[in-house]
């Protein structure tokens, strides 16, 4: 799996790295490719892998729900079915699909209550799933920290660095 660090430069120079900026997805069929979100705070990355054909999206979304506009992911809402057609572009199906999410977090205490952008987000996504009768695999929605992930595409594992540690789902 191709790491952030991989010594070769910047991320941006890395042709086996694909990075979702906010309210940007990315996908793959290639599996020596790995799809990157980072700084994730309240912003919720939504992976999608296909294990029997090894392809792969990722969402970057940034708030639950709005008006058209900006970037093609930026609302959950808007987004959640790009995010399907982009895997199916690859090759990929959502049926067999598994779906994984990371971010979601508060990151202001004064935004614990029904502002909280980074619940709002997490409950968004898992509404869309819950709607297309899908599910989460895994998921580390919520808390303080803000959060990088990577998508290997050879394998599905979703790596999650923050402040406290890296840990694989």
């Amino acid at each position: 799996m191709t790491l952030i660090a991989d010594g070769r430069g910047p991320a941006s120079t890395n042709p086996a790295l694909s990075v979702a900026g906010i309210g940007e997805l990315v996908s793959s069929a290639d599996p020596d490719h790995t799809l990157v979100c980072y700084g994730l705070g309240s912003c919720v990355a939504l992976s999608a892998w296909d294990p029997r054909v090894r392809a792969a999206a990722m969402a970057h979304f940034m708030l639950p729900s709005g008006a058209g506009g900006g970037p093609p992911v930026k609302f959950v809402d808007e987004g959640f079915d790009r995010l399907l057609a982009a895997l199916r572009a690859v090759g990929g199906s959502s049926a067999r699909a598994e779906f994984k999410a990371a971010g979601g977090a508060s990151m202001l205490a004064v935004m614990a209550g029904a502002l909280d952008i980074g619940r709002r987000n997490a409950q968004a996504v898992e509404a869309r799933l819950a709607g297309a009768g899908l599910r989460l695999a895994a998921s580390d929605l919520g808390g303080s920290a803000g959060r990088t992930v990577q998508l290997a595409v050879g394998n599905g594992r979703l790596l999650i660095k923050s402040v406290s540690g890296t840990k694989t789902l």
